[in-house]
């Protein structure tokens, strides 16, 4: 299951999703410290499970059920109530609540109410088995059929014969409140249109897709009046709407090759990240794109970091805003993009977590590298990154006083001369202060003083160079500012505890 956590009390708002994280096999999507933000994530990731306290700022747990009720999201809910709070929580009953949760929480009870709610999900699933929607989830995302099943599915299809199809897949994770409902009723007119066509829709909400199967008579009028039907009441009327849904169509002949089609559909769905226009995405429109070479924006990146370790958060939010204008300047293949947007939020991570620990936990909290890594859409990789960047550079984490204005500064010459022998007096130096009040500063602002944060500093790229390269440990050891690989190996060890090789091999 896909889960929203909305509590405002932070450690058990953190506490649940660590304990869901190594106790299940279930995904924890997002959490929120009241109800608006908890209504807001769930109408975009559209989560399988809510779980909510009841009394909460901004908006109350049961005023978003009761928002998400009225919308007919398919969403379960799940109470957390105190004892002194469980008869105002029986209000919930009128919502869709399933169960709720007392406090304080017990690791077992909460293994055991998931436990109950993935069993009412799968009975559920169970009533609607034998009708073609659920089918057609059968076919595409279960395992090699038996013969048995197979003619079990063509004949609850109505596929009979028939050995010609087109599967339609539509990713519609960013689809606005009500898109299910009207693309199902669009696909109505379009049986209506073509009665030939034995046309079967289903839609997966955990994946958040569309699956359209439609078997073909041998009539190649037929296969483009189906294609032209679907892209021009489907696809194109929502090209106003942002691109909020992307749809492929892969053409197959063999009910064989029909597994295998729906994987060249999702692949394509993922190759078209970049041009994602309105139009539908087939394998001849990907390969005729004039794609672009691409080069990372290092200067981008560069003035991020300066102007993070700088503290001026505007001119470092305008260039996070500068960095997505220019991953617009397409097209460019779908991996690139990726991986530049891996880069851009790595680099944010990085820098922050060397001057703002407060906020690297909310980075972390964010989860921005898996978003990233599972963003199916332009839009979801540029939300991913702008989330971060909004966290970073509001206002209200700035601090005005000298002194850690210096130290960022600091920072920040050591992130760029850390791979040479810097030394104290020389930072010093570039910043125009004397050691001696360098000093004080770092101990005062970091806790520690500079040899042990440069050291610290040093360690943690050696450490990613270890884990991320088949770099030898010697090379490593120069690129990270040591010419001495034993002395680098003691330093290491008394850091960590353990050899780099060691580390190395470390799952």
């Amino acid at each position: 299951m896909r889960i929203l956590i909305v509590e405002d009390e932070v450690m058990i708002r953190e506490g649940l999703a660590r304990l869901i994280k190594s106790h299940t096999g279930h995904t924890v999507i997002g959490e929120a410290s009241n109800g608006q933000e908890g209504l807001s994530l769930a109408l975009r990731f559209k989560p399988d499970l809510v779980i909510t306290d009841i009394r909460m700022p901004v908006m109350d747990g049961l005023q978003m059920i009761e928002a998400l009720h009225g919308m007919s999201l398919p969403i379960r809910a799940v109470i957390l109530s105190g004892y002194s709070e469980f008869d105002y929580a029986k209000k919930a009953i009128h919502f869709g609540v399933d169960d709720y949760l007392l406090k304080p929480l017990a690791a077992e009870d909460i293994v055991d109410l998931l436990e109950r709610t993935q069993r009412k999900m799968e009975a559920e699933e169970q009533k609607n088995a034998g009708t073609p929607g659920q089918c057609i989830k059968e076919l595409i995302y279960g395992g090699p059929l038996s013969e048995e099943e197979g003619r079990r599915v063509r004949t609850i299809c109505g596929f009979g014969a028939f050995v010609h199809f087109q599967l339609y897949l539509g990713y519609t994770g960013d689809a606005p409140i009500g898109y299910e409902e009207e693309i199902g009723g669009k696909f109505d007119q379009i049986r209506a249109l073509l009665p030939s066509v034995q046309l079967h829709v289903s839609w997966d909400r955990g994946r958040r897709q569309f699956l359209g199967l439609a078997a073909l008579p041998e009539d190649e009028d037929v296969s483009c009046l189906l294609c032209q039907a679907v892209e021009r009441k489907i696809v194109r009327p929502y090209k106003q709407r942002d691109g909020r849904a992307v749809w492929a169509m892969v053409s197959i002949k063999g009910w064989e090759s029909v597994q295998k089609g729906a994987r060249d559909a999702e692949l394509l769905i993922r190759e078209a990240l970049p041009v994602t226009e309105g139009d539908l995405v087939t394998r001849e429109r990907m390969d005729a794109v004039d794609w672009k070479e691409f080069r990372f924006p290092a200067d981008l990146g560069a003035d991020m970091k300066n102007a993070l370790c700088r503290g001026d958060l505007e001119n470092a939010r305008k260039t996070g805003e500068m960095f997505m204008e220019f991953m617009k300047d397409g097209p460019y293949r779908e991996q690139e993009i990726r991986q530049a947007y891996l880069k851009a939020t790595y680099l944010l991570l990085d820098t922050v977590r060397e001057i703002d620990g407060d906020t690297y936990g909310q980075l972390q909290n964010a989860d921005l590298l898996t978003r990233c890594t599972e963003a199916v859409t332009l839009r979801e990789l540029e939300q991913s990154y702008g989330d971060g960047l909004s966290l970073v550079c509001s206002p209200h984490r700035v601090k005005e006083d000298i002194s850690n204005y210096t130290i960022k500064r600091a920072i920040n010459y050591i992130r760029e001369h850390y791979q040479e022998g810097i030394s104290l007096e020389e930072v010093a130096g570039k910043l125009g202060i004397t050691p001696e009040y360098l000093s004080t500063l770092f101990n005062r602002e970091m806790g520690e003083n500079f040899s042990a944060f440069l050291r610290k500093f040093r360690i943690s790229h050696a450490k990613r160079l270890l884990k991320g390269t088949d770099m030898k440990v010697y090379e490593i050891a120069e690129t990270v500012g040591y010419t001495d690989p034993k002395y680098f190996a003691r330093v290491f060890k008394d850091e960590l505890g353990i050899s780099p090789g060691d580390y190395r091999q470390m799952d």
